[in-house]
């Protein structure tokens, strides 16, 4: 499984010339790249992305387990959104380089 961090971070903008910081919005950021128009999701893929975006927007922790077959919907759909800029490095390197984990089933 892959080991996401969900925890916002802080970002940098500049905003009437004055440099500001905000929070950069993790799990929202997440659910919203999973719905971009250019995925152009048929409606099979349409209801399996909502289901892992449920299960993004439901956790509790401030990480979330992906199994395999999710993990690739969220890379796939990161390599189709362009536009991504300096802010959202962290964010794409929460994805691409997320820890590997194994998990035990509890007895």
């Amino acid at each position: 499984m892959k080991k996401i961090v969900l925890g916002d971070y802080e970002v940098e903008f500049e905003q009437n010339g004055l440099m500001k910081k905000m929070p950069f919005a993790v799990k929202e950021s997440l659910v919203s790249v999973l719905f971009v128009p250019d995925l152009k999701l048929n409606g099979r893929d349409l209801l399996l992305q909502n289901i892992l975006a449920e299960k993004i927007e439901n956790c509790k922790e401030d990480f979330i387990l992906l199994e395999s077959e999710e993990y690739s919907r969220l890379v796939s759909a990161i390599n189709v959104v362009r536009g991504f800029g300096k802010n959202d490095i962290e964010f794409i390197r929460r994805i691409l380089e997320a820890e590997n984990v194994e998990v035990e089933e509890k007895k």
